[in-house]
Order: structure tokens, then sequence, then C-alpha cells
């Protein structure tokens, strides 16, 4: 899944859950696993890489997704 639209499914299921709405669990679980496994990608990439803008680019994105994941957790642990 592309990092925007993982973003967007992401912020779907916090804004859903500020509205008083429930979360399946399986489909917190899958977002989860989706942001653990993007996480690991960037991990790799970065460390393969050189170039100091791509370095950036995916620092800011690894951050973006280390904060997904504990809000996520948080999430999980709320239900």
């Amino acid at each position: 899944m592309k990092f925007s639209r993982l973003v967007d499914e992401f912020e779907k299921y916090v804004n859903k859950k500020a509205r008083g709405k429930g979360i399946k669990s399986e489909k917190l679980l899958k977002l989860q696993q989706l942001l653990i496994d993007k996480k690991f990608r960037y991990e790799a990439k970065l460390e393969a890489t050189q170039d100091a803008q791509k370095r950036k680019k995916l620092e800011t994105r690894l951050k973006v997704v280390d904060a997904q994941i504990e809000k996520s957790k948080k999430l999980s642990d709320a239900d």
C-alpha cells in the first residue's frame, strides 16, 4: 500500500474513533501489520541509500509510521 493511502486509512480510523464509533479489531490489526511492514521497508531503504535528500524523506516517513504504530496500539488498547 502506498504511503499516502496508508496515512489516509489511518486517519479514517482515528476520526472514526474520535466520533465514538467502534473499530473492528481485525481491521485495526491489519492496519498495524501494514504499518509495521512499511516501517521495515523504510528502514531497509534508509540503510541502502546514501543520497541525503532521499534519506531525509525516508527518515520523515519513518517517524510518521512509528507515530502511527504507537497511536494504533493505543486505539487497540482502548477497545
